[in-house]
């Protein structure tokens, strides 16, 4: 990990050394009290950006970002929890430009206003603030992806579908999932504890509408979960093993047809 870090770190110290940046920022507000500074590259295929105002790790850190096309418009890029992300987008709808915010974990985009004037002295403390925090690795640390938070949400979908089961068939029936087998590249692409959880979901809604599941789900005391990429449920004494594969599709009718037929 320290060796990923200092790799990080490294390239992206050699690119701000280069960055010829533009005399005036662009200073951007919402009317929740978010401000936002871009300081473009001459060029404008680069920019600073630091946000502040978020209650968001990401609050105060100045990234050093891509200007890439996102969708119909284009948009600021950088790498967070190791994926590229738009931070920044730009519309030129009713003229140029309408700005939008988009916080990590947060669904929907922040709208920001520009300010008619703008101060040039702070790119050059941008431009400070960047190397200072790129030196201590910070900006490198936001940008590798961070297994133990995946795995706690995860691991929460899961527990989250235990209790329902407890709670609407009245029995304590646990999904295991063997998280040292599920490797980052999958945690990242996939909510592997949604599809986890499936079985167990659709046994406490099965009670729900009808009580007379309780003893027949009564045998069972575990719930096996495999991610890969075949889809396969089948009864081992007390426990169902329950193969799930994301881009199998009617996994809730599945389901549900194999727990009739038991």
């Amino acid at each position: 990990m320290k060796k990923i870090l200092l790799l990080t770190c490294l390239l992206l110290s050699s690119k701000s050394y280069a960055l010829e940046l533009a005399k005036y920022p662009i200073e951007l507000s919402s009317r929740e009290g978010v401000n936002v500074v871009i300081a473009p590259t001459t060029d404008k295929k680069q920019a600073l950006i630091k946000i502040t105002g978020i209650n968001h790790e990401i609050d105060g850190i100045t990234f050093l970002t891509d200007f890439k096309p996102h969708g119909s418009n284009n948009a600021y890029k950088y790498t967070y929890d190791g994926t590229e992300r738009g931070l920044v987008s730009v519309g030129d709808s009713y003229g140029c430009c309408s700005y939008t915010l988009y916080i990590p974990d947060t669904r929907d985009g922040m709208y920001l206003s520009k300010k008619e004037q703008s101060d040039p002295v702070i790119v050059a403390d941008l431009k400070a603030q960047y190397e200072q925090q790129l030196k201590q690795g910070t900006q490198a640390k936001l940008a590798t992806f961070n297994r133990q938070k995946h795995l706690n949400y995860q691991q929460q979908k899961v527990a989250e579908a235990n209790t329902d089961i407890n709670k609407q068939c009245g029995l304590a029936i646990k999904t295991n999932v063997e998280w040292t087998a599920i490797d980052d590249k999958t945690l990242q692409q996939y909510a592997v504890g949604a599809f986890c959880a499936q079985v167990a979901e659709q046994m406490a809604y099965m009670c729900k509408n009808d009580q007379t599941f309780k003893t027949q789900f009564a045998q069972f005391n575990n719930i096996e979960c495999e991610f890969g990429n075949t889809l396969k449920l089948r009864q081992n004494n007390n426990t169902l093993t329950f193969k799930t594969a994301p881009k199998a599709p009617n996994q809730g009718k599945f389901i549900e047809a194999y727990l009739l037929n038991l």
